[in-house]
């Protein structure tokens, strides 16, 4: 029978037992970056807006809930994921990281599994808990003021599935830039070149409530529709090859930040191929 000691490396995969404890590390360093503080007092403005329009009337306590975690995970905490997953995995390369690599020495690809692993322990698991929120929340929404219930209807659980995804990639796309770019301002760049390359995409909803391309091809949720005020619920089957799309842009970047480092890369290449067929083929089946 084969055993794992301390450090010792698992056939084919390069994850080790200090790999994981340097997960476990990563993730609370990820969890307390003062990056997010700066999302917390913005959402503190944003809901005392929401507080100020629950109380004028303009809309309902639910509806105004559901734009609040709606705000604070997919506007807010998903791209300062990028910011926290970059600036930690980073700083493993250039610090010590004392709880976990003193005892055990890790290699660059071990570090980028545990930094990876941290993204999975920590910020995507607030992701998730924001997911199940959000399909208790809309369960109980009703169409906001001015707003008409053909328009509106509320995202169930599996269009939720996506907002733990969309921050998975990116935290993926951050740690990627730390292994690929690790020069001061390459994150801003590379944060601004995605955010006005892909602001092109966005194209608001039809008469009926329905987006159409190029919006599909957007890495974001879309069935948060900002002109309408409203969240308008897309078919479901479209949802489905668009969460497989984003999920396979996520693969796409983890597996670039795991080939800057020394190590095999058959596997890594094979799951590359899998993940650019898997994206190509949801993205054109996403479209309807």
């Amino acid at each position: 029978m084969t055993t794992i000691t301390l450090g010792q490396r698992l056939p084919f995969i390069g994850w080790s037992s200090g790999a994981d404890r340097l997960g476990r590390v990563e993730a609370r360093r990820m969890l307390r970056h003062p990056a997010y503080w700066f999302g917390l007092a913005y959402f503190g403005l944003f809901s005392t807006y929401a507080v100020i329009a629950v109380a004028g009337g303009k809309d309902e306590a639910w509806n105004a809930g559901y734009g609040l975690v709606l705000v604070g995970a997919c506007l807010l905490y998903a791209p300062l994921t990028v910011i926290s997953a970059n600036r930690v995995a980073a700083a493993t390369f250039r610090r010590q990281v004392r709880e976990a690599l003193d005892t055990t020495p890790v290699d660059a690809r071990q570090r980028t599994i545990g930094a990876i692993l941290g993204l999975l322990r920590g910020p995507v698991l607030v992701g998730v808990a924001a997911m199940v929120l959000m399909s208790v929340i809309s369960a109980a929404s009703s169409p906001p003021a001015g707003g008409s219930a053909k328009s509106f209807a509320a995202p169930g659980l599996l269009e939720h599935l996506q907002v733990p995804v969309l921050v998975l990639g990116a935290g993926l796309l951050g740690i990627a830039v730390a292994r690929w770019l690790p020069v001061p301002g390459a994150l801003p760049l590379v944060v601004l070149t995605l955010w006005f390359g892909t602001s092109g995409l966005y194209a608001p909803a039809d008469a009926n409530g329905l987006v159409h391309a190029p919006t599909w091809f957007a890495p974001w949720v879309v069935w948060a529709v900002e002109n309408t005020g409203a969240v308008l619920r897309q078919p479901l089957a479209q949802e489905m090859w668009h969460l497989v799309y984003l999920l396979g842009l996520s693969v796409l970047a983890g597996v670039a930040a795991l080939l800057r480092t020394p190590g095999r890369r058959r596997g890594l290449l094979v799951t590359a191929a899998i993940a650019v067929i898997s994206t190509g083929l949801a993205g054109w089946q996403q479209l309807g």
